[in-house]
């Protein structure tokens, strides 16, 4: 199951946990966020392997241990999970884990946000501020589209794909099971990223990239004649 904010009025706030902790982080991003939904949904607790953050507060919020040790009470207790993690790989096997204990999982969407009625967001996603998803875009589970990262029409993404702040999709990409595309990064139209790949930021992402294969690099080549002679229909 999943819940999108604010798409119903509650009469009783749910009860949401974050997982993973870092205040200068995802964390402080879907904090920020979430308090836009402060009628709709209370959060109870940040679950974080982190031992020297057991037991204390974070921005306000009590740290309780690892996701890993929920008890089947705490498990009961929340109403909806959000996975405050940047790391591709880590978001895939916490969203595995709670999901084969039938955990349900928030979808966040920034206000600022344009998401077209014709598009399909998974369960357990964020959108960010400014953030854009075309028409007929399909977005899997637990991917994070952060801030001004635009979707064009009619991509495909994988489950725990993430965008970073400005990049951009053209039209009928493709960006398979956990991949990344970094700050100011473009893929190209008709584009595919295969699993885990990674580019880059500042990239722009020309062709066809293989299973786990890292893309750096701004891709272009020099062109010599003058782009005004080849623009005014003569040339």
């Amino acid at each position: 199951m999943s819940y999108f904010v604010g798409v119903m009025s509650l009469s009783k706030k749910k009860k949401v946990s974050f997982i993973g902790a870092r205040a200068d982080g995802q964390a402080g991003v879907v904090l920020d966020v979430i308090a836009y939904y402060s009628n709709e949904f209370e959060v109870t607790c940040f679950f974080d392997s982190t031992e020297s953050l057991k037991g204390k507060d974070v921005l306000g919020i009590p740290v309780v241990g690892s996701v890993f040790e929920i008890t089947d009470q705490q498990l009961n207790e929340i109403d909806f999970f959000h996975i405050s993690i940047g790391n591709n790989l880590a978001r895939g096997e916490i969203y595995s884990f709670l999901k084969e204990k039938g955990a349900d999982f928030l979808t966040l969407i920034h206000p600022s946000a344009i998401v077209s009625k014709s598009s399909v967001l998974g369960e357990g996603c964020f959108v960010g501020a400014n953030a854009v998803v075309q028409n007929g875009s399909t977005i899997g589970h637990s991917c994070i589209l952060n801030t001004s990262s635009i979707i064009e029409h009619n991509n495909v993404l994988g489950d725990c794909v993430q965008m970073a702040p400005n990049s951009t999709t053209g039209g009928r990409a493709k960006l398979m099971d956990m991949a990344f595309v970094g700050i100011g990064a473009t893929v190209l139209p008709d584009i595919t990223l295969e699993k885990r790949s990674f580019v880059g930021a500042g990239t722009t992402i020309t062709k066809d990239v293989p299973e786990s294969v890292m893309m750096i690099g701004y891709s272009a080549r020099v062109h010599t004649k003058n782009i005004y002679e080849l623009f005014d229909g003569k040339k």
